[in-house]
């Protein structure tokens, strides 16, 4: 059975079981985005890209407002009606990485396992529940665990540390995806590796070179393996398609390749007359 999460709106600016808009989105998108990278990293799933369905069997949640104050509800989806009745392993990881998570925001501190990527989600959740409400109750399956003022915790705790200038990476790729709603991007080079790049702050202006390549340079996030998975402060331009003007040759006949070929010439030979030819027979079969 999926675990239920419940984030307890005290004292908040809206009516008894109702939230401004504007603050739901903001708690739901990073919700969502928390979701989804614990849900790559219990699934070993690449941490870009598109979400494979393990992903989204482990990670999609539905989202719930209760009355009693305002209670924001969030547990998993599962897999649907065929789901199992019990929970796999990678969903109770699941289940606990994200109870461990906000209960760090609850404390202001950050976990030596909480990585770069996933740090970002959880300042964007500690700042939607500070806009939410002055106190939040967090609950797990309506068992109280941490209650905390809003005040008194702070997005820079989740703060990813900028990298140093000499640190500067540079990728060119085809920007292929523009989120305006959260200021993120993607980028992929022609080897089919994709970037992402959070929190881009002209990604309007940058949206207009969609389907181009740009060229990227930033402060690299690398995963446990090694690999260059975002570019943070990233800066974008234009840059030349490496394939422009680049045309594919004629189809080249077999006779042509046969005749460039080494060895003898497919035509070639030594001209005998009949009488020699009858001859090299003759001799031929003794």
């Amino acid at each position: 059975m999926s675990t239920q999460f419940e984030f307890h709106l005290k004292a908040a600016n809206a009516p008894d079981g109702e939230l401004d808009a504007d603050h739901l989105l903001a708690i739901v998108q990073s919700l969502k985005e928390i979701a989804t990278k614990i849900g790559r990293a219990e699934t070993d799933a690449e941490p870009v890209g598109r979400a494979p369905k393990r992903v989204q069997r482990v990670a999609k949640l539905l989202i719930g407002l209760a009355s009693g104050s305002t209670r924001v509800l969030a547990r998993r989806a599962g897999a649907g009606s065929g789901s199992l009745d019990f929970d796999l392993a990678d969903e109770h990881a699941f289940d606990e990485r994200f109870e461990a998570l906000v209960g760090s925001i609850a404390l202001d501190q950050r976990p030596d396992w909480v990585g770069d990527s996933l740090s970002l989600a959880a300042a964007d959740l500690t700042a939607a529940l500070q806009q939410a409400a002055p106190e939040v109750e967090f609950k797990v399956d309506g068992q109280a665990r941490r209650t905390f003022k809003t005040a008194e915790v702070h997005r820079e705790t989740w703060r990813v540390v900028a990298k140093q200038s000499a640190e500067a990476v540079a990728f060119v790729g085809r920007l292929y995806a523009v989120n305006l709603n959260t200021h993120r991007l993607q980028v992929q080079d022609d080897g089919g590796n994709q970037i992402a790049l959070p929190k881009v702050l002209n990604d309007t202006d940058v949206g207009r070179l969609l389907g181009s390549y740009v060229a990227v340079t930033g402060a690299p996030e690398h995963d446990s393996r090694g690999r260059l998975t975002q570019i943070h402060d990233a800066t974008i331009n234009a840059a030349p398609d490496p394939l422009r003007g680049a045309t594919v040759n004629d189809a080249v006949s077999l006779d042509e390749i046969l005749q460039s070929a080494p060895g003898p010439h497919p035509n070639g030979g030594i001209d005998l007359t009949d009488d020699e030819f009858a001859s090299f027979l003759e001799a031929a079969r003794g």
